[in-house]
């Protein structure tokens, strides 16, 4: 299986999601998912 590696910042990933053709739902929950991601690896 083949890896993509990419290097954004969060501000660059919120503004992904927020320009995002995504409704709020799905917004909504990227935004989650991405601040958890962020949590944890803060956390390690």
């Amino acid at each position: 299986m083949t890896q993509i590696n990419l290097n954004l910042n969060a501000e660059q990933i919120q503004d992904i999601i927020a320009q995002s053709g995504a409704n709020d739902l799905a917004k909504q929950m990227l935004t989650t998912i991405f601040n958890q991601l962020m949590e944890k690896e803060r956390d390690e």
